[in-house]
């Protein structure tokens, strides 16, 4: 079972660690996006953006799993920590759900011609963010902190339905969204100039994730 006092002696060093590695990280994605990676023939540099897009997409989806998972082991073991934890997961998968809508919304006015499009794949991030806010609306609504962690911790667990409709909604509806390009049952199908910035800017962003 986690414990709280070794949790938290280990959480300053892993802090400091993750901001070095993210600068890093940042610094040489910067470098690859920038000078590497090829314009997109009709988009023009304007593709630069899906290097921060994609990662972002990739982590709200990772850190709300991870938000379900420790919400069910709150809510089978009675361990606080994991109403921390979920909490925490919480407010990442927020922040970089947002962030895959508005630089989605930037990619999409000129790709597209508008900012937003009831597209499968926009609505299904757009029902993740619904679920993420009223995550935290439960939470704050009742005066027993106990109560909303655990009616809180049951809505999340039901978000969970969302996440392979996210991934898949490409596939089994005619969408404008472009399909999976890299984690597909075939493998990549993105040349190494443009895969190697994806995950280097995924891994700066994730150690990002991991210090806030």
């Amino acid at each position: 079972m986690l414990n709280y006092k070794i949790f938290k002696k280990f959480l300053i060093p892993i802090s400091i660690s993750s901001f070095i590695l993210s600068l890093c990280f940042f610094i040489l994605g910067i470098y690859f996006v920038f000078y590497k990676a090829p314009d997109d023939y009709l988009q023009l540099n304007l593709v630069k953006i899906l290097y921060l897009h994609v990662p972002s997409a990739w982590l709200s989806i990772c850190f709300y799993l991870l938000l379900s998972i420790a919400s069910i082991l709150f809510l089978a073991l009675k361990n606080p920590l994991y109403d921390i934890l979920a909490k925490s997961f919480a407010y990442v998968s927020l922040y970089f759900t947002i962030s895959t809508l508005i630089t989605g919304s930037i990619w999409g006015k000129p790709a597209w011609g508008t900012w937003w499009i009831w597209d499968a794949r926009l609505t299904s991030m757009l029902i993740l963010l619904c679920f993420e806010i009223i995550y935290f609306l439960i939470r704050n609504s009742f005066n027993n902190e106990l109560r909303g962690a655990k009616i809180s911790s049951v809505f999340a667990i039901f978000g969970l339905l969302d996440l392979p409709i996210i991934k898949f909604s490409v596939n089994l509806w005619a969408t404008l969204h472009q399909k999976s390009s890299v984690f597909t049952f075939s493998g990549p199908k993105i040349h190494e100039s443009m895969l190697y910035p994806l995950f280097i800017m995924f891994f700066a962003l994730f150690f990002l994730a991991i210090f806030l």
